[in-house]
């Protein structure tokens, strides 16, 4: 394998222009799979539209899979899709990983066995015998000949293959920019599909029965298989189910000589601070390598190199380890990461290595914490930070327990407009307050909540402003900037509020800023006003660069709350 090739300190990884063609292989014959189930299972739920449409709608949506083009791409998908399933099993070191991880594999291995006996039931039947496909059919078997055994290993089947197929679209595609925004109606449609499929069987097994009990005739039109059919459609499923478990045994005794071969003749050590090693056969990624030998080390994409928490700096042995794959190279060169930054979870040591994780959990930190990081998404949010005027000068010539009455209002009217409109309150630094909106809605609507929040905190400042110039001779004026963009949204256990990091905060913080400069109210961005559906108010605006902000942001100038109420009004009438 190509060795690391030597070079000068500092200089980045350059990306690769393409996927990983065994991801994208992966991904590719997973989705038509999981097209292909979609369809069978929309099918079965116009069950509850009675028997007969079931299956007159089973020759128009199943037809494409009925093809030549749709056959091959089917089988095809099937055993390409089966075969990296298992390869990825043999590749994997151990299986000292993440719950959900662990849950989807076991999940993958369970859909065989149940696919081989429909299938060897349906098309094998039909292949061998000529038993009809038709849903009437299908019925009989396993609602009249087998209601205890054949009908909920069908329901097992339904269950077991979307939850598999559910989980491996949301690990590929919640990193997504669009995912957020879409997955309320991915999340409903999950849960729906199936219920529907369920209730589909159902109501068809009713409707068959009713009709069996008006004609006497109509169960004997359904005597089109022999016992000795039966007997051999039997005999080859569970023939073939002894294959796969063989096949299945194979692999997992393949994994465990080569481990322990490996173990034997060729290890590896990967040394971490404070001395801690951990002997490893060769082929372990350092990240497996810490996870046995129990080194806290953080992943919160779980293993995939689509983010760079697990990185390393790698202090000797940079030599022995092979060049960055096209994932690798694709993190660290968007991390502009010199050249003794690896990521863990894809470098596979040649020789011993000498690393230090850059982001490890502290000592103070839990495994749920661990987890619930591993939780947070990216999702686009309305981030908001609003700051208070002269608040140097309100300690001026006033008793303190005065200035903190009017602190303590200010906050808290500006803490409860936010929470009132769905957002949440991230932080308070004296008179700061940084909030957002989203994590838990589309971008349409966190812009929404958060040009509606600020127009609820405009109006009570305003009156609270009447209240503290009169008490206090201190009228309330604040600055607020607002932006929408991506954002990585967590709940931290440590601190146990919502949390969120990215960009989009830093680009709010200096809206606010700007707000002095131009000796205004508010600013917001145009591409947030716009989202949220507003058309554009008749107000000033301007582009500007923001620094440490590689593109111009094109902003709206509030310099009065009738600037406020006009924009809103127009999109309400």
């Amino acid at each position: 394998m190509t060795q690391a090739p030597e070079a000068i300190e500092g200089a980045p990884v350059k990306a690769s222009r393409f996927p990983p063609v065994e991801r994208t292989l992966r991904m590719t014959t997973g989705l038509i799979l999981f097209s292909f189930a979609t369809t069978h299972f929309l099918n079965h739920a116009c069950g509850v539209l009675r028997l007969p449409t079931m299956e007159a709608i089973r020759l128009v949506l199943l037809w494409p899979w009925r093809t030549y083009v749709g056959q091959t791409l089917l089988y095809g998908s099937l055993l390409t899709h089966g075969s990296l399933g298992l390869f990825a099993i043999y590749r994997r070191r151990h299986l000292r990983i993440p719950p959900a991880e662990l849950a989807q594999i076991l999940l993958g291995l369970s859909i065989p066995p149940l696919i081989i006996l429909h299938a060897v039931n349906v098309r094998v039947g039909h292949f061998l015998f000529g038993l009809p496909e038709s849903y009437p059919w299908l019925i009989y078997r396993y609602w009249h000949l087998s209601p205890f055994v054949g009908v909920p290993r069908q329901f097992l089947l339904l269950l077991v293959l979307w939850i598999h197929g559910c989980i491996g679209l949301r690990s590929a595609m919640r990193f997504k920019p669009w995912y957020p925004k879409w997955m309320p109606v991915l999340a409903a449609l999950a849960t729906v599909i199936p219920l529907l499929a369920i209730s589909g069987i159902i109501d068809a097994g009713h409707d068959f029965d009713a009709t069996a009990a008006q004609d006497r005739n109509f169960l004997a039109s359904f005597n089109l298989q022999s016992p000795a059919q039966a007997a051999m459609l039997a005999k080859i499923g569970e023939l073939s189910i002894l294959v796969y478990i063989g096949l299945v045994g194979a692999v997992f005794a393949g994994h465990g000589l080569r481990e322990w071969l490996q173990r034997r003749y060729r290890a590896v050590t990967v040394t971490y601070p404070g001395g801690k090693q951990a002997v490893v056969p060769r082929g372990f990624s350092i990240l497996e390598a810490s996870r046995w030998a129990g080194v806290s080390h953080m992943s919160m994409c779980g293993g995939r190199g689509r983010c760079s928490t697990c990185r390393v700096r790698v202090r000797a042995g940079l030599e022995t380890l092979p060049s960055p794959n096209v994932a690798e190279a694709n993190t660290l060169a968007a991390i502009q990461a010199e050249t003794n930054i690896r990521l863990a979870c894809q470098v596979r040591p040649h020789g011993d290595v000498d690393v230090t994780p850059l982001l490890t959990l502290g000592r103070w930190e839990t495994k749920a914490l661990a987890a619930n990081l591993s939780a947070s998404m990216e999702h686009e949010i309305a981030a908001l930070f609003i700051d208070l005027r002269d608040s140097t000068k309100l300690a001026d010539g006033r008793l303190p327990y005065d200035a903190f009455y009017v602190i303590d209002r200010y906050v808290g009217a500006v803490c409860h407009a936010v929470e009132a409109s769905g957002g949440h309150v991230t932080s308070i630094a004296g008179d700061g307050v940084m909030s957002f909106f989203g994590g838990d809605r589309d971008a349409r609507s966190a812009s929404r909540a958060a040009i509606f929040a600020l127009q609820e905190l405009w109006r009570t400042l305003d009156a609270l402003s009447t209240e503290f110039e009169s008490a206090f001779d201190f009228p309330l004026r604040f600055g607020a900037g607002c932006h929408l963009g991506l954002a990585v949204v967590g709940a931290l256990e440590s601190r146990q509020t919502a949390q969120f990091l990215g960009e989009v905060g830093n680009i709010a913080s200096r809206l606010e800023s700007l707000t002095k400069e131009l000796k205004c109210t508010m600013i917001l961005s145009r591409e947030m006003v716009e989202r949220a559906g507003f058309a554009m108010p008749p107000v000033e605006t301007r582009r500007v660069q923001i620094r440490s902000v590689s593109r111009q942001i094109e902003l709206i100038v509030f310099r009065t709350k009738d600037d406020l109420d006009h924009l809103i009004a127009q999109e309400a009438n």
